[in-house]
Formats: structure tokens, sequence, C-alpha cells
């Protein structure tokens, strides 16, 4: 499962790191902080005790739209794990039980005694089972999983299983469909099992349609069948085992793009309005197909593999077995695709086919073996397709996201046996943490030895289950390695190395210090395997040294005065650290290094460039780098000279007029419109919003209205009824500072229909608009924050919260202002006009704290 994308930007945009990073964010608005709590006295998570063994599902499933139920017959075939049994317990979330038997070798049926509490179904069995006698349980049900109580969490917005949407077609702004989520124990919402992750199952489904739907499940469509009635009946069969979690079907209105992939079919699902961007927004899945396959020494293990876009979808993506299911974020068109493909998050479910499918952790513990492998299949795609720098980019926002996260009270074990809920275990450890932790795993052992352990791993623990010691025994087989100091340190603790780093050098030699300043009170020490860079005026020379104690000096002997020496050039230790480095080696990092040690080096100039004129001279420069994200960074890095300025003024307008990357046309264009004259560039604002890109046309509109208000509320209104996030994010910025009250039609129709991050700034944008207006106007709008902000997930609860915090501060701020006017003013007429627009304050401020109360009651 790929994590909720609003998730992780939140924790991107709100976690406060001790390490600094550009993340070229816009903070015109003040965002509620996220807060993460992490019980220290949670019980120990075993893995499920196997009773049975489930062998094969059975499914005959169709629909009622009206009550938004599914019913079912299900026929489960098990085998005792070892121990006899009399009895089966099955995982069955609010059902109407209809039938419950056990089958007799004729096929006949025995009704079983059976007690039920809406969760779980225990069957007394007829006689006793013992190992190896198979076992087959007939159950007919009516799934109901609207009138459960569900929950959901921030990896996961609902635990439900079966979503119907817009079953009744009520809304024609949204098609309907049916599709299911089974991750982490969903899918006994909609059928019996025994929905725990160390089970591996085959499946026969039988999905009854209306004739103008479609439908989509795991493995290969043997059949449709025309029933009398005129709906279809496709039969869906999966004969290789796996998870009940990764059980899936999908039925609604798709359009279907053909692939291949060597023998195998391989198709896209959109709705019909995006099928001429399928073959763009997920072409480079069969090229994906034949890298990891490559690179593992594993082919894709599936019958075929397809991938769907639906709405309303409570996370990322999910990875159910040959049949990844994507939100709609990912349905984009040629555009949208210039400034984000999501390609790593089509790259991440595919490996999961590999680590989470072929095979699944045994426990949530484990979980991962499951997910820091996907993180890490984005990095290897990136590496392959893009190259090092592009792959390193997006790997060093992960750092980032495990940091903030680490940073901000969640600093807990990779692998935790302990935990409040299953659903804690998605964060930005399990994901980005063990991303990175391969990452360095790989650097120790070298890449032949990486992948052949990887290759292993999945030969040997193919269609089972695995636990992190499995992967461990992997690579030691393959390495002759005890690798037990590694995972003890990385993957059974918590934390990352602190480390302050001291470099000096005499006419003979050059010494590095390294202390280790982490965990003192635990008496902590990492073994950290590194590289010592040396950089001279005509070569360069490394070393390889072992880390392993509190304080440790490493001496080399001098070929000459270094310009740089730098630990870990690559940047592939999982650590913070503090370096004594000057300005001069932090430049020449900048110029020579690799990108994660380049970018490092900007974060560092940017405070040197206000007293150094060489670090200022080196960002500068910085703007005609060769990958484009330092072009990015540095344009962000940029503090303006107030005089003398021209040259860098015109490099900035050549960027964003010519840059090949919209990425930087965009952060030019926003650069621009900070300074003092902006107007000068409202021509080349303008031309920007003819751009092809549509984070260019809204920086372009951002811009101009700093430059020219009254231009940009006319360019804004055409830009209305657009669907592109960045493009209704700009205009809500643009409506938030000039908009007049009939601008209020848009921030009601849009803020309901929004979603993602776009959603959550939406609130703000929303709150700062109504500052400015009329009682009526506020209080329509407060009760509009209000409502979203309660029938939303906890994200937007906070944004509610934040918005409405927001509003009340300014409000109040500009009722003091003007009850001070009042006290200096003497016309009778003025002061009339100001009591009126205190009491309009007042009626607003008490109404979003009324708001706010009703918001802070909600858990």
């Amino acid at each position: 499962m790929r994590l909720n994308y609003l998730a992780l930007a939140l924790v991107m945009v709100l976690g406060s790191c001790h390490t600094t990073k550009n993340t070229g964010k816009k903070k015109d608005i003040d965002l509620a902080p996220v807060e993460i709590n992490v019980s220290r006295e949670n019980p120990y998570r075993a893995s499920a005790t196997k009773d049975f063994d489930l062998i094969h599902t059975r499914l005959e499933v169709s629909f009622d739209y009206e009550k938004q139920h599914l019913k079912g017959n299900a026929t489960l075939t098990l085998k005792p794990h070892f121990y006899t049994q009399s009895s089966v317990v099955l995982d069955a979330k609010q059902f109407d039980l209809h039938e419950v038997s056990v089958l007799n070798a004729d096929n006949t049926k025995t009704q079983a005694e059976f007690d039920y509490d809406s969760v779980q179904l225990n069957i007394t069995l007829p006689k006793s089972y013992k190992r190896g006698e198979e076992l087959k349980v007939y159950i007919a049900y009516t799934a109901k999983p609207e009138e459960r109580q569900h929950g959901g969490s921030d990896a996961i917005q609902s635990d439900k299983g079966l979503y119907f949407i817009n079953p009744l077609g009520k809304d024609s702004s949204k098609p309907t469909q049916i599709w299911t989520q089974g991750e982490t124990e969903s899918s006994s919402c909609w059928f019996p099992t025994i929905d725990k992750p160390n089970q591996k199952t085959t499946q026969e489904i039988y999905i009854t349609r209306d004739k103008k739907y479609v439908s989509l499940s795991n493995g290969v469509l043997l059949s449709s069948k025309e029933n009398a009635d005129g709906t279809v009946t496709d039969y869906w069969r999966m004969s290789l085992p796996h998870a009940p979690y990764l059980v899936m079907i999908t039925v609604g209105d798709f359009a279907i793009y053909k692939d291949r992939w060597r023998d195998l079919e391989v198709n896209y699902y959109t709705e019909h309005s995006h099928a001429p961007y399928a073959k763009q927004i997920f072409g480079n899945t069969p090229e994906m197909m034949e890298f990891f396959s490559q690179k593992l020494g594993v082919d894709y293990p599936w019958a075929k593999y397809s991938q769907i876009i639906v709405r309303d979808y409570v996370s990322g993506a999910m990875e159910n077995t040959s049949a990844t299911l994507h939100g709609e974020f990912l349905q984009r068109n040629n555009r949208e695709l210039i400034d984000e493909t999501y390609e790593d998050i089509i790259s991440h479910e595919l490996f999961h086919q590999w680590f989470g499918d072929l095979i699944t952790c045994e426990s949530w513990s484990n979980l991962p073996l499951n997910e820091s492998f996907a993180t890490y299949g984005e990095y290897l795609w990136n590496e392959y397709k893009y190259g090092r720098d592009y792959a390193d980019y997006k790997q060093f926002d992960q750092y980032y996201e495990y940091l903030s996260e680490a940073q901000n009270g969640k600093n807990v074990d990779l692998t935790r046996f302990y935990y409040a809920d299953k659903e804690d275990m998605f964060d930005s450890h399990s994901y980005a943490k063990g991303g990175l932790l391969l990452h360095y795993l790989r650097h120790i052992v070298g890449d032949e030895a990486f992948f052949k352990s990887l290759e292993t791993y999945l030969k040997k623990n193919s269609f089972k289950t695995a636990e992190v010691h499995d992967l461990r025994l992997a690579f030691e087989e393959i390495t002759g390695k005890d690798l037990n100091w590694f995972f003890n340190q990385w993957f059974f603790a918590k934390g990352h190395p602190v480390l302050d780093v001291t470099y000096s050098q005499t006419a003979d030699s050059v010494k590095v210090e390294i202390v280790q300043k982490h965990n003192a009170e635990e008496n902590l020490v990492y073994q950290l395997p590194l590289q010592v860079k040396v950089y001279y005026e005509t070569n360069t020379r490394s070393y390889d040294v072992v880390l392993s104690k509190p304080k440790q000096v490493f001496s080399f002997k001098s070929e000459g005065t270094p310009l740089l020496t730098d630990i870990d050039p690559l940047r592939v230790v999982l650590c913070e650290k503090a370096e004594n480095k000057t300005p001069a080696q932090y430049i020449y990092q900048l110029k020579n290094g690799s990108y994660k040690a380049q970018a490092e080096a900007l974060e560092q100039l940017t405070e040197l460039q206000k007293e150094n004129v060489n670090a200022k001279l080196a960002i500068i420069e910085a703007l005609g780098a060769s990958f484009f994200e330092i072009r990015v960074s540095a344009i962000d890095a940029l503090q303006m000279p107030k005089e003398n300025n021209e040259s860098i003024l015109t490099t900035l307008e050549t960027l964003a007029k010519a840059d090949a990357k919209s990425a930087v046309r965009a952060k030019a264009t926003e650069k621009l419109s900070k300074q003092p004259q902006s107007s000068k560039y409202t021509a080349l604002f303008e031309a920007g919003l003819n751009d092809s890109s549509y984070a260019v046309v809204a920086a372009s509109l951002k811009a101009l209205a700093k430059a020219d208000s009254k231009k940009a509320m006319q360019y804004a209104k055409p830009y209305e009824n657009e669907k592109n996030t960045s493009l209704v994010g700009a205009v809500a910025d643009v409506y938030s500072r000039e908009g007049e009250q009939d601008k209020q039609v848009f921030f009601e129709e849009k803020l309901p229909i929004a979603n993602g991050i776009n959603k959550y700034y939406l609130f703000y944008y929303y709150s700062n608009f109504l500052t400015r207006m009329d009682k009526s106007t506020v209080l329509t709008g407060i009760k509009t924050i209000e409502r979203e902000g309660l029938n939303g997930n906890e994200w937007y609860l906070q944004a509610a919260r934040g918005a409405l915090k927001q509003y009340v501060k300014t409000v109040e701020d500009r009722k003091k202002l003007a009850q001070s006017n009042l006290s200096k003013e003497d016309g009778q007429t003025a002061k009339l006009t100001i009591q009126e627009q205190i009491a309009d304050y007042e009626s607003g401020i008490a109404a979003a704290k009324d708001a706010l109360q009703k918001l802070n009651a909600k858990e």
C-alpha cells in the first residue's frame, strides 16, 4: 500500500526537523501542527495462531445498490494446521447469516451450529478434523458495510472493506462504482475468511453485475455469462495463493486500455474521460515489470497485471494481487502529467507484487518486509530510468519524511511488536526509514550480493509468509557474513545515529574525528560501515572505514592540500550530523558532490550567504546547475541583494520563461513575484498563463495577484471550473486576497468536492476570504468549514480547526484596531459604522468559536 499522499505531504509541510530543508512550499498561511502520540504501554503483538490453513475461497457475489449490501455465497476450503480441531472461527463483520453448513464428501450439506457476535463466526463442526483432512464450509450471507461501526487511520481512512460510490447515481459529478479495500483486516467486511496476513488462499469469484459495467478481480477472467434478468456474471479465478487482505473486486463503468508484457495481459482501467491518457499514465508499466523481473532474478509471478483508478479511495493505492487499485489523483491529463506523473506510486505498487504479495509479512509487526521494499522499489526504478541524481532527490524527501516523524514524537522500532493498533505500523518508519536502510544495506554488501540475496529470499519464501529474520538469513547465506549486528541496530531498534564530525589536516595526514552523540544515556553505539572521500586539486581518494566506537579518529596519508574531506559522500548512512566544514568547502561540495551532498551544502550556504559573499555567489551559480532540483532549491535559497541585482533578475526571467523543467519555471516565477517591483514582470506573468504546465499557470496567476490584483481577478475567473488542483488552489489564493462577496460561491462549490492536500489548503483560503466579508457571508462560510471538518477524515478535521483559529486570530486583531479607532472618532456617523463593524466581528468570532468547540469535541 502507498500511504495516503495527503498524509505524507502534510508531514513534509508541517513537520519541524532539526535539519533544515528547503522544500519550496509556500507558507503564506499558518497551518495547524500535526500531533503524533505513541503509547508506551501497548501489548505484545504476536503472529496470529494458525488453527486452520485457509486453502481455497469460492465466492458468488451480487449487489443491492439501494441498501449498499452485498449478497454472497462463500465456500471455504480449510485444513487443520497441526492439531485436531472440532470448531473453526472465521472473521465475518456485520453480516446477516442465512445459512451455515459443512459440505460432505458427496457435496450434500449438513447444517452447523454456530455462535456469531457480528465480528467472528464460531462454527461447531459435526466431527473432529485431523491434520491433512479437508473441511469445506458453506455460508450464505449478506454483508452490510454501511451498517457496521467502522474506524480508520491516517494511512487508511476507513476500514469498512466494501465501498459503494454514488450507488444511486444522484451525484452527477461522480460515476457509480463498487470497490474493496482489504488491508489491514477488512476483507472480512464483505466475505467470511480468516482475515490474517499469515494465511494464503487461492480463489474463485463469480461477480454478478449490471451489463453496462465491467468488473475486475485478482487472477484471470475466464468467462462472462449473460443472465435471464439482463445481468452478467463474470468468473474470475486466482490459481496461486495469496493473503486474504489482497482479495479485491471492483465494478463500474471503466474504459480498459490493453497493453502487454511478454505474453501476459497488462490492463489500465480509467474513467472514459481519461481513456485517451491511460497509456501516458501507466505506459511505463511493462518496462517496469521487465526491469524488476531481471533485477530480482524472479519473473513477475502472476497471471496478469491490471491497474484501476477509482473515486473516493481511502488511501493512496493498494497492491491487490495482480490488480492494483489507485486513488483518483492518478487520473491525469497530458498537461497534468508534465508536473507530476505519480510514477513512484506505480512502481511502489508493482514492486509489492513480489514483496507483500508473493511473500507476505507474517504479522503486521513485520510490515517493513512489505512496505520498506515497495518504497525501495521506487528508488530502483528511478535510478534505472532517470539516473541516480533523480533517485537520490526523491529518496532525500523520504529521509525528511522519516526524520520529521521521528523528531515529532514518534520514535519507535522499525520492526515493532508493541503497538496500540495495527494501523500504527503504516508510518514513515515502515516506509521511508526501511527503504533508506535497504539502500544502506545494498552499499554495505555490494550490488551483486544484495540482489542475489533478494533472489534467494524470494525463491525460498514464494507463496509463503515471512518475518524479518528470514530476510537476514537470506543475506547471510549469500554473503557468508553474520548480519545480526545490522538487523539488531536497525530493524529491531529505534532511532538513528547523531554524529559530530571534525575534519583536520597536517602536512602529512588527513584526520576525521567522529563522535556518536545520540542516546548517550542508553550507551548505544552504532556499527557504521562508511566511506571517507578526500578531494584534491586533480584527483580524489576514497577510504572504507567502520565506525564502531563512541569516539573514533581515522587518519589517512595526505597527497597535498585537500579541497574537501567528506564522510559518506553518497549519503547512504541514515543519520544526522554536524560538521566543521568551512564556507569554501561547502561551496566545493555544492559544485562537486552527489545530489544529496549538493543539497546538503546548499542548505548550509543558505544561512552563510548573509555574511559570506562567496556563499551567495555559489548559490547564484547553482541557478545554472545541470540537475533541475538543484536549480529549484537555489532559486528558493537565494536571498536577493538589494543593489546590483539586475543580472540575477535577468537569470530568473530566463528560467521563468525557458527552463526545460516546469518546476523551475514555476519557482522562478514565484521568486520574481516577491520582488519589490514585481509589477514590472506583469507581462511575463501574463505570458506564463499560457504555459503548457498547470504548475506554471498557477504560479503565474498567484504572481499576477501581487503585481496587478485587478488583472489577476480577471484572469482567475475562466479557471473557476478547472479541475486541476494547482489551478483551483491558485484561484482560491487570489480570491482569498482580492475576491468580493460574490466569490463565496466558488468556495462553497469547491470545498465539499475537493480532496487531498488541495482540500486541506482550501479550508485556509476560505477562512482568509471570510476575514474580509460581511456577517451573512461569514456565518455561511463558517458553517461550511465546520460541516466539512466534521464529515471529513482527521486531516480535514485538523484543517478546519486550524482555519477557524486563523480566522479568530485575524478578526480579533481587526476588532482591537476598530475599537482603538472608535475611541479616537468624533463623528457620530463614523462611530456608528465602526460599531456595526465591531458587532459583525464579534458575531463572526462567536460563530467560529462555537464551530471550534464542536470540531474539538470530535475525536
